[in-house]
């Protein structure tokens, strides 16, 4: 589960600095991010975000299930592909974390 800490944390940074540039007024250049924001504000876009972290963990608890249950090559696969797109994801949005206080900075210069 600690890749789901970890992916709920860069989840609130990524929330955080995106509605500070936002605030600063840089624009979203993500289309999906942009819309949600646009319809709903930092709360939607934070939602939705947690729909995210939330489906992860489902997907991984069910999968490590299927692996306890019944050692099938194919639970073991299941199991391992999402979580290494857990981690890849929870990378991705450090690095997008680290780029929007990056803008942050220069929007104050």
């Amino acid at each position: 589960m600690l890749w789901i800490s970890l992916l709920l944390g860069t989840q609130t940074t990524n929330t955080i600095t995106t509605a500070i540039d936002r605030a600063k007024g840089s624009i979203e250049t993500m289309p999906v991010s942009a819309r949600l924001l646009e319809v709903g504000g930092v709360s939607l876009f934070w939602g939705f975000k947690l729909l995210i972290v939330a489906g992860a963990a489902a997907v991984l608890i069910a999968a490590a299930r299927k692996v306890r249950e019944n050692d099938h090559i194919l639970s073991r696969l299941t199991f391992r592909l999402t979580l290494v797109a857990v981690q890849a994801v929870t990378i991705c949005l450090a690095c997008a974390s680290l780029s929007n206080l990056y803008v942050l900075t220069s929007l104050q210069s």
